[in-house]
């Protein structure tokens, strides 16, 4: 009787951060399901393929996990770990089992998806740990974040937050370039919303989605290398035959996600951001843009589900919820820390850019359907679980992680 009574307590009692980034993986995350079946995915609107700022240079962020890391640990040392403010495990449980009907087949399924399992959680914990004073010193909380999809340009969302020595205009761009009227519906932005009473806020990253099933887990393992994407992709000389499936496979990954990460990168130089991200749900490629070298785009390919599996006594930093909980942190940055770039250093960066006319989309269906799969022989098939690296928050030496009660 007692253990029922035990059990049953643990299932409705609030949640620690700990046991809510666990339970939100195990519960809802886990439900993840891509559907198989193509006469019920989306094939996608085509839209015109009009230039976008392309990046150079495609490289690893070489310091992501350490800075992941890093974060975490600031996070544990700040924030009483053993505080239950959390969602439950009944509530969380209920939510898998609904999201569990709904298989990803197109951008509609994979939003309500990530919203749910992914993109709610954070924002929650980020409403809790604004109440903690010390945390505020470490990061800059503000009034929480919102993720929300924006039908205005993103060059006017940036606008509204940059002070401007000139009027308020979005970036000069060469006349043959895309018209920013509309993110379209894949496309959320990341907000800080500014202190309580106040309308202001400033966008910290964009995120862009795109169904597992049209850029799948493969593509993004073999097409994100370092690489001159000018050279290497768009003004490519030879094009592998069918004789070399793999080679063939290997040339329509880095077509595909060249295409994809180009056009997150597009949005990041007209919003003047450093961070930005692209994900399938199975996948999440984070992304940095340095703008001392803004020609340069920085990646990091995070999958969840398989870190989980490798790193069973640190996992918590390997979620869904934990990396884009440590990545919005990353966005914040310190109180006082620059985040937008203004509209001379963005005009500066967009002069030694190149441009690519190109649309995922389209590129997707230039691919004939029988090679959008990897071959049984292609790495591809390896997921990347980074298993030999610690995956533990740094914590600050000579400090533990707080407790309720303990004095900052």
């Amino acid at each position: 009787e007692q253990q029922r009574a035990e059990a049953s307590e643990q299932q409705t009692q609030p949640t620690t951060l700990d046991e809510y980034i666990a339970a939100c993986h195990s519960l809802v995350f886990s439900s993840f399901t891509i559907e198989l079946n193509p006469k019920l995915t989306s094939k996608g609107p085509i839209t015109n393929p009009r230039n976008k700022w392309c990046p150079t240079n495609l490289r690893p962020w070489p310091d992501f996990l350490q800075q992941q890391r890093i974060t975490f640990g600031t996070l544990y040392d700040t924030f009483p770990t053993d505080s239950r403010v959390f969602e439950n495990r009944s509530f969380l449980a209920g939510l898998g089992n609904r999201i569990s009907k709904r298989k990803i087949a197109d951008e509609k399924t994979l939003e309500y998806f990530l919203q749910n399992s992914v993109e709610d959680p954070v924002k929650s914990i980020v409403d809790q740990l604004k109440e903690v004073e010390e945390v505020g010193s470490a990061f800059d909380l503000g009034n929480g974040i919102v993720f929300e999809n924006h039908p205005h340009a993103i060059s006017d969302m940036a606008e509204e937050v940059v002070d401007r020595d000139t009027p308020s205009t979005s970036p000069s761009t060469p006349d043959h370039r895309l018209d920013l009227n509309q993110l379209r519906p894949d496309q959320i932005c990341i907000y800080r919303s500014d202190n309580a009473g106040s309308t202001r806020r400033t966008m910290i990253y964009i995120s862009e989605y795109k169904p597992p099933h049209k850029l799948t887990a493969p593509h993004l393992r073999l097409g994100l290398r370092p690489m001159n994407i000018y050279k290497d992709v768009v003004n490519r000389k030879t094009i592998p035959t069918s004789v070399d499936p793999d080679a063939r496979f290997q040339y329509h990954a880095e077509r595909l996600t060249a295409a994809a990460i180009t056009q997150t990168y597009h949005y990041m130089i007209e919003g003047g951001l450093e961070y930005g991200l692209l994900t399938t749900g199975e996948a999440i490629v984070f992304l940095k843009v340095d703008w001392r070298k803004p020609e340069t785009l920085l990646y990091h390919l995070a999958e969840p589900d398989s870190e989980v599996s490798a790193h069973p006594n640190h996992f918590h930093l390997c979620t869904a919820v934990g990396q884009y909980l440590a990545f919005s942190l990353m966005a914040l940055g310190p109180p006082g820390e620059r985040r937008l770039r203004g509209q001379d250093e963005r005009r500066q960066a967009t002069e030694e850019l190149k441009t690519w006319m190109e649309d995922f989309e389209t590129t997707l269906r230039s691919i004939p359907e029988d090679e959008r799969r990897a071959p049984k022989s292609s790495p591809g098939y390896q997921p990347e679980t980074y298993e030999g690296v610690d995956r533990s928050p740094y914590l600050l030496r000579g400090k533990r992680r707080r407790r309720v009660g303990d004095e900052p």
